[in-house]
């Protein structure tokens, strides 16, 4: 065995039931030098799952745990192997024992930057694969007594397969938008309000009366990393600079776009986003081109230049490419907000979803204390209450 099988001080073996070809063996990977071997096979995983969102992909998690995680909080990223291929990635985060807790929980890696992360699974083996991993993550994971997956797609294998030997429970977890881009863009631009078309309309003719009015959508060789200080300017000049959330607000924030967009260019799917006029940046997208999706996920404008809608005419503008080049099949926003609603786009909802092995104190009383939460949360007696001391402090 050749590459990074050969790493024994990180291996954790354990043979299933023969599956395909070979039998799946777990490692469990917590340096970031030996993760790094791992980037072309996690990549092209990625690559061939069909619900697999950027957040799972070595760029976004090997830059999350360079730069999110610090002691005494700790990470592990278990890595499912049939023969000399990946089958398999399941990331995961272990906070410090509280003295307090019964138990110990681990999470899927997720903060405002990383919303969607889930286990990575090969689609001919998925189902070995998630119970190889469920299993690892018990004993290499600080024997956890439950298992959580923040915010995943409703179509995510993860939710849909087995898992014998673990309790479950799921809860809904809000819903994110996304676009299928249209055949036909005039039809589509005809389907939208009457409202906002003419507001698109009066943005458009307004925009006109500047000098030199650019739209660059570059990806590929072009979609140059070093851009990030140019996103992140335009990104600083909205509400998001004035609140400090903005990229550049954060050394934090921006080691952590720096290494993800190198990451992304490297694997070809970077790609930017930029309208100007005169030289200076109005609007600027942060995206990922992945399989036959483009995921945009960081948007910006000038506030000085809002009465021109920047944001929303770069948008239509993408819409109107790739409806022409009919090489994506939807663009994925992953978040809800109000404005999302303009462009008719579709919903996804997503789950927040956590295991608990059974057999396990720990395990069994947590299972049993969020199915009597769950239970209260829906039962009539918790509404009478409500509206009882509503009733009283007023």
């Amino acid at each position: 065995m050749s590459g990074p099988m050969q790493n024994r001080n990180h291996l954790y073996a354990m043979d299933l039931p023969q599956s395909e070809t070979a039998a799946i063996r777990v490692l469990a990977i917590d340096d970031l030098a030996v993760l790094a071997t791992y980037e072309p096979q996690w990549n092209d995983l990625v690559s061939r799952c069909a619900t697999a969102t950027p957040m799972s992909s070595f760029p976004w998690l090997y830059s999350y745990f360079s730069h999110f995680v610090e002691p005494p909080t700790r990470w592990v990223c278990l890595m499912a192997v049939q023969g000399d291929l990946l089958v398999g990635v399941l990331p995961l985060v272990r906070h410090p024992r509280s003295r307090w807790s019964s138990g110990q929980l681990a999470r899927l890696p997720n903060n405002p930057h990383t919303i969607s992360a889930d286990a990575v699974l090969a689609p001919k083996v998925a189902p070995d694969v998630l119970q190889a991993l469920l299993s690892a993550a018990r004993s290499r994971a600080g024997r956890p007594t439950a298992l959580a997956f923040q915010r995943i797609r409703e179509d995510s294998p993860t939710l849909s397969l087995p898992t014998p030997g673990l309790f479950r429970s799921s809860q809904p977890a809000g819903q994110g938008a996304f676009l299928p881009v249209p055949a036909d863009f005039a039809e589509y631009r005809r389907g939208l309000s009457r409202n906002f078309r003419n507001n698109l309309n009066k943005a458009a003719n307004k925009l006109r009366g500047l000098p030199d009015v650019r739209m660059s959508l570059l990806s590929g060789s072009d979609a140059d990393p070093d851009l990030l200080g140019r996103f992140a300017t335009v990104e600083a000049a909205s509400w998001k600079g004035d609140s400090e959330t903005a990229i550049q607000c954060s050394p934090t924030l921006l080691d952590f776009y720096a290494d993800l967009v190198r990451y992304l260019h490297r694997a070809g799917w970077l790609e930017w986003h930029f309208l100007e006029a005169d030289g200076h940046d109005l609007a600027a997208n942060l995206c990922i081109r992945l399989r036959r999706a483009l995921f945009v996920w960081k948007l910006g404008y000038d506030a000085a230049f809002s009465n021109y809608s920047p944001g929303s005419l770069l948008l239509e503008h993408v819409v109107r490419q790739l409806s022409a080049e009919q090489t994506i099949d939807e663009i994925d926003l992953m978040t809800d907000q109000h404005w999302y609603r303009n462009w008719g786009m579709a919903w996804r909802s997503y789950s927040d979803y956590t295991v608990y092995w059974k057999g396990t104190l720990h395990g069994t009383t947590a299972y049993c204390a969020e199915r009597l939460k769950d239970t209260l949360r829906h039962h009539p007696i918790r509404h009478f209450i409500k509206r009882h001391f509503n009733r009283r402090s007023a």
